[in-house]
This record gives C-alpha cells, sequence and structure tokens, in this order.
C-alpha cells in the first residue's frame, strides 16, 4: 500500500468529508467568542483566537451550492487546518473516521463548478458510503475564502500571567532525598544501563554508559549538588539514569535510585529555597511541594548542565567536537498528527498506524478469550478480523466499568487486527524534541510496566498552557507482537 493515502473524516451535516490528514491538525469544540471581520459574510463566520493565534473561520457548505443543511446536524466543531502554511478553521458538525484510501480508489468526478472543485474525488465503501476527498488548493486559492498564515505573528504579544505557567516535572528519589526536574529538559531516562568503570577513579564520576555511539558520564546527583548523605541513610541500588544535554551538544548522566511520578506544578507554587549553607545554590531552581506533605527539591537543570566542573567530565569523555548538524536536528521539534484514545488510560498513536476507526459491531462471533484478550471476529468487506480488547491488554486484568465504543484498525506484517478501546478523543499534533521517537515506545503494549517505562514514551500534546504529556504506544508492534504470539496450541505446536 505504498500509494495509500491518509485522511481524518470530518462530518459536514449530511456529508462525510476526507481531509488530508498531514494538513489536518486538530477538531477543537466551537469557539466560545467569535469575532467580526470586515470582509464577514458568505463563507467566512467571523474570527477566533486559538493558543494566541487568529484564525478565520470558514461555512464550507455554503461554497457547495444548494445543499439543504436545515435536516442535518448543527456545526458545533472545528478542523483546524493547515494547508503549505496558511491556516484556517472549517466548521464541522464532528469528527466520524481515521482511515487510509489507495489512490486507485479514489473516483475522479467531472463537471464544472465551485462544488466540484472543492470535492473532485470520491471514495464509496460498504453500504454505499461515501467520503468526498476535500481539495486543500482549490478551497485556499478561492477569493472569498480568507486564511492565516501560519508564521510567528503575535509571537511578540505575550500578555500571559508568567506565574500561571504550568510546568511538567519528574518526581525521582536519590539516596534518601526527593528531586524534581522539568521534564523538557531531560533527553532520555535509561532503565538499569550497562555502566563500564570509571577511568577516573573517586565517587564523583560512578562510570560511563555508552548510549548511541556516545560515551555519558554517570555522576552522582548529591555529590554534583554537594550534599552529604546521612551515615545512617541506607544503600540502595542506584541503577537509573537520567541523561541531559547542554546546549554544545555535550550529554551528561545523573544516577538516581527510582522514578516516583509526573507532576504539574504553576510558576507561582513553586517556593524558592534559602541560599544559606548550601555548596551550590545555583544549581536549585526551588522546592515543590507534594500532596502528602512531603517537598522535592526542584534542580535549575540549565545551571547545572553549563557548571564547569559538569561538562568536564563529558569533555573527557566525548573528545570531539558535538556535530552541529546532529544538534541541530536534535533540537528540531518533530511534530506528527496522531490520535488521542483511551484504553484503561490515555494513549496517542501517529495517525499513519490507524487503518481505519469502526465503531464497535453489534454482531461478531464471540469468544472471550481472557489469557489471548480476544473477544471474537467479525466481517469487514470480506475478512475475518480478530477484536482485542487492547484495554486489558495493557492493564493485565479488564478494568472494572471497561466500556467498548471504538475499533482501530491495525495492519501486522500478515494480518488486520481490530484493537477496542474505550473511545477515540480527537486528532491532535505531538512534538518530540529529537529526531526520532521517543525510546520507550518501542515497547508496545507495556502500558502497565514500571514508570521508568511510561517515563521513556511521553510526547507532548499541544502548545502553551494547553500542553499535557502523554503516553505514545506503538500499534503495529502490538500487532505484530501477537501475529509472533499465536494461540497456546499454535506455540506448542511450533515447539514440536
Amino acid at each position: 500500500m505504498s500509494d495509500a493515502l491518509a485522511f481524518g473524516v470530518v462530518k459536514l451535516g449530511g456529508l462525510e468529508v476526507a481531509i488530508d490528514a498531514q494538513a489536518l491538525e486538530q477538531v477543537i469544540n466551537w469557539p466560545t467568542r467569535l469575532q467580526p471581520h470586515p470582509l464577514q459574510g458568505g463563507a467566512l463566520l467571523g474570527m477566533f483566537s486559538l493558543r494566541g493565534k487568529a484564525l478565520p473561520l470558514i461555512e464550507l457548505r455554503s461554497l457547495l451550492g444548494e445543499h439543504d443543511v436545515s435536516r442535518h446536524d448543527p456545526l458545533e466543531m472545528v478542523a483546524i487546518v493547515n494547508h503549505q502554511g496558511r491556516r484556517l478553521g472549517i466548521a464541522v458538525s464532528g469528527v466520524s473516521d481515521v482511515m487510509k484510501v489507495e489512490a486507485r480508489n479514489l473516483c475522479r468526478l467531472g463537471g464544472e463548478g465551485t462544488a466540484v472543485a472543492l470535492l473532485p474525488e470520491l471514495v464509496m465503501l460498504e453500504n454505499e458510503r461515501m467520503i468526498y476527498r476535500l481539495d486543500l488548493d482549490a478551497l485556499c486559492g478561492l477569493p472569498q475564502v480568507l486564511t492565516a498564515h501560519g508564521g510567528d505573528v503575535g509571537q511578540s504579544v505575550q500578555t500571559q500571567d508568567q506565574s500561571r505557567a504550568l510546568h511538567h516535572l519528574l518526581l525521582f528519589e536519590c539516596e534518601g532525598k526527593r528531586y524534581a526536574v522539568d521534564a523538557k529538559a531531560i533527553t532520555e531516562l535509561v532503565d538499569r544501563p550497562d555502566m563500564l568503570p570509571s577511568k577516573l577513579g573517586g565517587d564523583y564520576c560512578l562510570g560511563v554508559v555508552n548510549r548511541r555511539g556516545v560515551d555519558v558520564p554517570a555522576l552522582s546527583l548529591n555529590r554534583v549538588l554537594g550534599i552529604d548523605c546521612p551515615a545512617t541513610a541506607t544503600a540502595q541500588a542506584q541503577n537509573q539514569l537520567l541523561v541531559l544535554t547542554s546546549r554544545e551538544g555535550y550529554r551528561i548522566g545523573l544516577v538516581y535510585d527510582r522514578m516516583i511520578s509526573i507532576v504539574r506544578k504553576r510558576t507561582h507554587e513553586i517556593l524558592p529555597l534559602p541560599r544559606y549553607g548550601l555548596r551550590e545554590p545555583a544549581l536549585f531552581a526551588g522546592v515543590v511541594g507534594l500532596e502528602n506533605g512531603e517537598q522535592a527539591l526542584l534542580l535549575e537543570h540549565s545551571a547545572l548542565l553549563e557548571r564547569k566542573e559538569t561538562l568536564s567530565f563529558a569533555r573527557i569523555y566525548q573528545t570531539s567536537p558535538p556535530n552541529q548538524d546532529t544538534l541541530g536536528s536534535r533540537l528540531t521539534q518533530m511534530s506528527q498528527t496522531c490520535l488521542m484514545f483511551q484504553a484503561a488510560q490515555p494513549f496517542v498513536v501517529p495517525l499513519d498506524q490507524v487503518l481505519e476507526i469502526l465503531d464497535m459491531p453489534e454482531h461478531f462471533v464471540r469468544f472471550a478469550q481472557q489469557e489471548t484478550h480476544l473477544l471474537g471476529s467479525f466481517n469487514l468487506r470480506g475478512e475475518q478480523i480478530p477484536l482485542v480488547c487492547l484495554s486489558s491488554l495493557v492493564a493485565g486484568t479488564t478494568p472494572p466499568g471497561n466500556t467498548l465504543e471504538r475499533v482501530l484498525l491495525v495492519k501486522g506484517d500478515l494480518n488486520s487486527f481490530g484493537l477496542v478501546v474505550n473511545r477515540t478523543d480527537s486528532i491532535e499534533t505531538f512534538t518530540h524534541p529529537a529526531s526520532e521517537h521517543p525510546e520507550g515506545w518501542e515497547h508496545g503494549a507495556r502500558g502497565r510496566g514500571s514508570v521508568n517505562d511510561r517515563m521513556r514514551s511521553l510526547v507532548s500534546i499541544g502548545k502553551g498552557d494547553q500542553v499535557r504529556w502523554m503516553t505514545l504506544i506503538n500499534l503495529s508492534n502490538v500487532v505484530r507482537a501477537l501475529e509472533m504470539t499465536g494461540t497456546p496450541g499454535e506455540s506448542q505446536r511450533r515447539v514440536g
């Protein structure tokens, strides 16, 4: 399916319209405030604000001729489209599907007029369901369609109260003390790294870990911070490594005991730390209060990374200057369209991994095999698709009140699987400060693993104060693992 095209399908009254998945940024609720524009009328409903940027809101149905909209669903949502840097909002009734269509299955429509130009092709599915493809070039080329250029316009207008800025902090424990660090500062978390002895001796640098060809010094966090450990402190095996990267590209690792949780704190909730008596006061950004009455020391990661004593260890092991091209690639924010859904917990998956989103079928062959999480099998266009409960696969057992409403169709190496989830929420974009996906997402369905497993697969959704961190799941790997597992009987026959 090298010529398969990915679309997000939205409802437009009685029509279903497919929008290129790469151009469809997200679908949001109707804006709370719609402001007038001098050219308002016809297709332009007005202007609204999204994360500090002004966007025009277009009524697409008015461009499609004498389409009777009175009998159909009201327009309650807005699809945010970014076509070659030109952004606009399209009023829609809702999101109905995510699908892939092979180019050869698109039917070209002939004729003249705006409606034909905007919807030049359609695909017909089972039960004579017709979905029209929206031509974004034609839409943005119409004189009555206003678009906003997706530059940094308005970035200079920062009227937000910085004390309300939201920080996502990783809470971890090291030698009996609790620390927090900004999630954006972390390059990666390494669980039980293969650590070689340090060439330098002493207790400041505990060893060296090779990560993707780079030798990363593993430093004692308390020695870096100048904190003495009480003689009565119970020694714990420090088998976790937190990797940070300086502006020049040098990497250092901090050894710690265990990751505790992820907390969200606003700036005004971070209390200042008295500097008296501290050996390295510049390395602390404040104190974070926790729900159980305990406190965690918030690290000032920028100062820690630029400290000469810290960087000297990185320069010893990373003798060649950092590759600037590699550094620029690492800092480039990767943006990819994704689907947000619930399966015992919130997940995001790259949109190109999901062939289709279907309602849970009413009629299917029921098996209810708990050990394989198999609910049954249903017929989809002449192919039997196994239905696998993703919630129980992730959680290990079926969560209480597990309502199954949607099916994500995912193709493996041999077969397609229907992964049953609680619900699908929205189409968004995720960003991650790396040129590749985070390491933890390769584990597929290991959502029930340690906090470290989840931390290594986190990506940020949204921007500014609306950002939230969610677990990125590799459904392609999940399906491949299901194919390899098969049934217990098949496994025994293979062994025999």
